[in-house]
């Protein structure tokens, strides 16, 4: 966001150790852009329940990105959020491709930071500069660090109105009828993590709309559901030694060999 300049600065700081050049792109901005002309591009509910204004502008910030992706000549593009704290291998990871899977649609460089949180991985996969490249399985929360191909970035844009948060959006295969079009994998332990705020600007924004009565039941019921049905699906590969359950770390700290040389990305 462009008020956010104190995280512009560290972000900065971030992508210059990363060995990353990036090209900015200006969020939308939920204090200046209202819920009804955001609602052009999104449904106002959906499978995870009532969509929050600073949800919508999120989703829609990403998918100027993805826009702005696909006016160039780049075959894949890393999307950062402005708050997240990078591997020094980060670039290294940009400047060959040739870990990348063939039926990749999108790579999650990012750990979600909780400390319960598991998620299924595939077995095997490849390593690259010391870290597993395996597909993901199993929701995993968090869009602040991922990279992205060109048929991902238009399946993704065709599939408007968006109805969900943009984490939801690409990393939950059961609410997500746009994540299920698309092969992820997940980088194990991650590149980057969110949490390299600014002080005080945190909370750009107005409040958090919760839902109450009925509405607030519906979204928990279906979140339930989704929840439910993902364990479900993901159980018989979890049984058969197809996929582990496992926390993702982030290790920042370059797990390259020390002949790698970092070099910026177009």
């Amino acid at each position: 966001m462009r008020q956010a300049t104190g995280r512009a600065a560290l972000m900065q700081r971030e992508l210059d150790q990363a060995g990353l050049a990036a090209t900015r792109v200006d969020a939308v901005d939920s204090t200046a852009v209202s819920r009804e002309e955001m609602l052009k591009q999104c449904a106002p509910e959906g499978n995870w329940g009532y969509f929050q204004t600073k949800d919508m502008a999120c989703t829609l910030s990403h998918a100027k990105a993805w826009e702005a992706f696909l006016a160039s000549d780049a075959d894949v593009a890393l999307i950062l959020e402005d708050d997240v704290f990078l591997s020094p291998d980060t670039g290294a990871w940009l400047a060959d491709l040739s870990w990348w899977p063939a039926d990749a649609g999108i790579v999650k460089f990012e750990r979600w930071r909780s400390r319960k949180l598991q998620v299924a991985l595939g077995k095997g996969g490849a390593t690259h500069l010391g870290r597993e490249v395996r597909q993901l399985l199993s929701r995993h929360a968090g869009g602040a660090a991922y990279v992205i191909s060109r048929q991902a970035a238009q399946h993704l844009l065709d599939s408007r109105p968006f109805c969900i948060t943009l984490d939801n959006l690409l990393f939950n295969f059961d609410a997500s009828t746009a994540a299920r079009g698309i092969k992820v994998y997940q980088i194990q332990p991650a590149l980057a993590e969110q949490g390299n705020d600014a002080p005080d600007e945190h909370a750009i924004g107005p409040a958090r709309h919760r839902p109450k009565g009925w509405p607030l039941f519906r979204q928990k019921f279906r979140r339930g559901i989704y929840e439910f049905r993902g364990g479900f699906r993901i159980l018989p590969s979890v049984v058969l030694g197809r996929a582990t359950l496992e926390k993702i770390r982030f290790d920042g700290r370059s797990l390259a060999t020390p002949q790698t040389q970092h070099t910026h990305t177009a």
